[in-house]
């Protein structure tokens, strides 16, 4: 009796391992059938050798989207929480070969999402259903943790880096204007830190050689603050004075300790693109673009001369590319609603993220600036 009760449990086990394989299986044909084809759009443009576009994602409505992150290898890492299929979906890839991973294969509504890298390894925090979630792929597939949320706090703002000693973090920012800081450490969360002195909305930060660098927003006031961490030492915060102030979207990159630029709008002028720049131990500020509309989405990053560029979308849903001192007019890519990325990968390339409201595509371009020089 004893050998038949094993032998029904293993038998048991093994119909249980089959059917979460079929029914994983299933969700991998799901977003097959549901994403439409990886198809290249080419575009060819004054001044641009070519726009090469893939559509990754068929959607609802604009998704929220992850930080853009390219490889040495040219491949694109991104992650996005699709609105049909209730789930986050991790893409990678390149040249129109890009694979789409289903995270998490219990449905249900999210909204923010988060990506990290290190080294070979693919790190994801999601919110969903009052919880914040966490997958890392270390093992060759994606497992998921979750972290409960206690007191039906709903989270405003996620951001996971990679520590300096590879122990995923995660930045937090809840209803009350809280910003929580959570450790990732042998399958658990662990309470790093919680800041409370001034209720924020938003927070950017960045893992340091020896620390971290943090930039909080401000909800009542538009200003932002800079944070800064070193490695067995306590967060310090500069709150007292503001690095940026009156400001409403904004988008930071961190260049190194000591030097970091943000763009932004301010609160009473969305026409307008704001610049500061910090470099060892000085501020300078620059009103980088003026438009005729207002402005609802942006992206910075650096050129290959460390040059500050902004990827914005006006009004109109039209995008426009700052480089260079000049304004790209990239409104062949056509309408675009919701967050946009960009990022440089290796010369001459950059590519896009945005949401297509024409087509409800979720697309990638990639732009050879080759010869950006014949627009001088």
């Amino acid at each position: 009796m004893v050998k038949n009760l094993k032998r029904s449990s293993i038998l048991i086990a093994a119909l249980l391992i089959f059917l979460y394989a079929v029914l994983g299986a299933q969700y991998q044909r799901e977003i097959e059938k549901d994403a439409p084809p990886i198809t290249e759009h080419y575009i060819r443009m004054s001044g641009f050798e070519s726009l090469s576009t893939w559509s990754i994602a068929s959607l609802r409505e604009e998704p929220y989207i992850s930080e853009l992150f390219v490889d040495g290898y040219n491949n694109v890492h991104f992650a996005y929480y699709d609105n049909l299929l209730n789930t986050a979906v991790y893409v990678t890839g390149k040249e129109g070969n890009f694979s789409r991973t289903i995270l998490d294969n219990n449905r249900e509504l999210g909204s923010l999402i988060s990506i990290a890298t290190n080294n070979s390894h693919i790190h994801v925090s999601y919110n969903k259903a009052n919880k914040i979630l966490y997958a890392n792929d270390n093992s060759g597939t994606f497992n998921n943790y979750f972290m409960d949320l206690r007191q039906n706090r709903k989270i405003l703002d996620l951001k996971l880096v990679m520590s300096a000693f590879n122990y995923p973090t995660l930045f937090f920012v809840d209803n009350r204007g809280t910003l929580s800081v959570s450790r990732f450490y042998r399958d658990n969360f662990f309470s790093d830190f919680v800041y409370t002195n001034r209720i924020v909305d938003s927070v950017y930060p960045v893992a340091e050689k020896d620390g971290y660098a943090l930039y909080m927003h401000e909800y009542n006031t538009g200003n932002i603050f800079y944070g800064s961490r070193k490695t067995n030492t306590a967060f310090r915060f500069f709150d007292n004075k503001a690095i940026v102030t009156n400001s409403s979207i904004y988008s930071v990159n961190h260049e190194e300790h000591n030097r970091f630029h943000i763009v932004y709008l301010s609160k009473d002028n969305k026409m307008n693109i704001n610049y500061t720049r910090f470099y060892d131990g000085t501020f300078t500020n620059f009103t980088i673009v003026s438009e005729d509309a207002d402005i609802t989405a942006l992206d910075c990053a650096l050129d290959y001369a460390a040059q500050i560029m902004v990827l914005y979308t006006k009004e109109d849903g039209n995008k426009y590319l700052f480089i260079d001192g000049r304004i790209i007019d990239l409104s062949i890519l056509g309408t675009s609603s919701g967050n946009v990325r960009l990022i440089a990968a290796q010369y001459p390339y950059y590519y896009l993220l945005y949401y297509n409201n024409i087509f409800d595509e979720l697309r990638i371009t990639k732009l050879n600036i080759s010869d950006i020089e014949k627009l001088k």
